[in-house]
Order: structure tokens, then C-alpha cells, then sequence
């Protein structure tokens, strides 16, 4: 679908919901309308189903575009989707995008996929020293299916937590800063690992564990990516069919059952909260925007002394 370009008028500073909007952060939704803009190309080209997830779901039906107070972009996408984008990624996505998961770039783990822009600089804090890309990003989850016994899901929960903890050792943890007993866990995962390749724990966690009841037919389809939350495991069929809904500039592809996602992840949705900040919309934490600077640029020049 042919996407509108930004107006000049974008890009100034402006009051939104009594929120104030920099210049600086326009500069950042700027760049991560273009990653939404060439993640829907390659999955429209593709007939790669994915829908606006979070907060971004939020703000394309409360705001046409961006939470005023929030700085980042969510997708979702059933598991087979997901796992076809995966497939197609390296041809599909050129620079100065990247598709970056725990397979493609080693020293990253995350339990998700992440489209970044090489030509700017976006990092959490705990990535500030890894050897990654870290451009502006936009994250991508997955829909996968949630058994319907309780016995089913606490086995399910359990399994998911701990060998995501133990992917985590592997580039998350440092031993330094750690007590007693998670160094004793830190060592112990370095022996694991020696043994078992991480590439070969990580497919197994994504493809075996997170995918397990995506085959099945189950009436409820989550994101377990991140951690065990009930407010985002919903009825499969609100996932059912895709809508196009305004997202500043863009047309892009909302959940047909919008209304029941939001309704339950957020309650009354539509209304503006009283907290009207950064810290209220915002799913990160120590976020780092450098919107004109490529990342390794601005790495350079924190070697030389720059303050970042």
C-alpha cells in the first residue's frame, strides 16, 4: 500500500494532549515511522500477516499516530508469519535496516526480533557496551498458542522462565557485578554452554518451548515473549482479520478485535490518563536516542572522549 511522506511541519516542537513533544523526539518517531513504513512493504509483498501491538495499537486508535508521551514501536504477528519473516529477512531487509534476533548477531539476546536503522543510534541501557547494532528499533513480538488446562500453562510458565534465564547468562549477566549464588549460576551456564551450542538452546527455547501450542488449535493466543502477563493473552479470534488503521502518515495493519485487545490490556483506553508522562508510556528503561548519528559514529566519539 502506497504510504503518504511527512509534512515539514512534523517535525517542529509541539503540545500533543498537553504533552510536549521535542524536536529531538520527532526526529525519533520520524525514523521509526520509516521502519514501520518498510516493515509493512516487506510484509505486504510477502502476504506476511502482522498486526500494531502495545502501545502503538494504542496510540493508532486514540491518537492517529503516536502516544504523545511514548518513544517506541511494537508489532505482532501469528507464529507462522513470524517464522516466515524470519526466512525471508536477509533478502528482504537492506541498509540501512537490519533485522537483528539472538541468531543473526551474536552477543544480542533478546526473546523477540528487532528491525533496527543502521544510520541512527537507539540502545537500552543494558546493550550500552555490547558489540550490536544499535540503531532506532522497532520490536517485533509473537503471537503464540496458550494451552487451555491451567496444569498445561503453569508447566508452560515454568519452562519459559527458566530457560529464558538460562539464555540470558550467556550475554546478559555480568559476573562481576552479581552475588554468590548467580555467579555459582553463571558458572554453571558456562559449562553448559559448553556443551550445548547457544544457537542450537536458542531454536530450541523459540521453535519447541514459545511455539509449543502454535500448532494446536487453541482458543487463546498470546505474547509470551517477554514474561507471563494475562493481559496480553487474548481470544484467538480477535487476531482473526486485519483492518487498516492512520498511524501519523502511514496505513498500517491493526487486529480486527481491536477494541477487546485494548479493552483488556488498558481498561477504559480511550481515556487520557492523568499521568501524562514519559515514565506513564514508555515500556524501556534507560533508553538512549541519538536520532542524526549513526551508532557507531556515536561510539566513536564517546572513544574520544565526547560526552555521550
Amino acid at each position: 500500500m502506497e504510504q503518504k511522506e511527512l509534512s515539514q511541519n512534523f517535525f517542529e516542537a509541539e503540545y500533543r494532549c498537553g504533552y510536549y513533544v521535542t524536536e529531538k523526539m520527532k526526529m525519533v518517531w520520524s525514523h521509526e515511522l520509516e521502519l514501520l513504513k518498510e516493515f509493512d512493504r516487506v510484509c505486504t509483498k510477502n502476504n506476511i500477516t502482522y498486526f500494531l501491538d502495545g502501545g502503538t495499537l494504542l496510540g493508532a486508535v486514540r491518537h492517529n499516530g503516536f502516544i504523545p508521551w511514548d518513544d517506541d514501536v511494537d508489532v505482532i504477528m501469528p507464529r507462522k508469519d513470524y517464522d516466515r519473516l524470519w526466512e525471508i529477512a536477509r533478502n528482504e531487509f537492506s541498509e540501512p535496516y537490519f533485522f537483528q534476533t539472538s541468531l543473526s548477531e551474536r552477543n544480542f539476546f533478546r526473546t523477540h526480533a528487532q528491525l533496527r536503522k543502521s544510520d541512527t543510534t537507539g540502545f537500552i541501557d543494558l546493550d550500552r557496551h555490547k558489540d550490536i547494532n544499535k540503531g532506532i528499533f522497532l520490536d517485533i513480538f509473537v503471537l503464540d498458542g496458550v494451552p487451555a488446562k491451567e496444569s498445561q500453562k503453569k508447566r508452560l510458565k515454568r519452562k519459559i522462565a527458566f530457560q529464558k534465564k538460562l539464555l540470558a547468562y550467556k550475554y546478559d549477566v555480568d559476573f562481576s557485578s552479581v552475588g554468590f549464588k548467580r555467579k555459582i549460576l553463571y558458572l554453571l551456564s558456562r559449562v553448559f554452554y559448553a556443551f550445548v551450542p547457544f544457537e542450537k538452546y536458542f531454536n530450541k527455547f523459540n521453535k519447541k518451548t514459545l511455539a509449543k501450542y502454535s500448532c494446536k488449535d487453541t482458543k487463546i493466543v498470546g505474547d509470551l515473549t517477554l514474561e507471563w502477563r494475562e493481559n496480553v493473552q487474548w481470544n484467538k479470534s480477535w487476531y482473526s482479520d486485519t483492518v487498516r488503521l492512520s498511524f501519523e502518515n502511514l496505513s498500517l495493519c491493526a487486529p480486527i478485535g481491536y477494541d477487546k485487545i485494548l479493552t483488556k490490556q488498558y481498561g477504559n483506553y480511550m481515556r487520557i490518563p492523568d499521568d501524562i508522562s514519559a515514565k506513564n508510556g514508555r515500556s524501556h528503561d534507560g533508553v538512549t536516542f541519538d536520532p542524526n548519528t549513526p551508532y557507531k559514529e556515536y561510539f566513536k566519539n564517546a572513544e574520544k572522549g565526547e560526552e555521550l
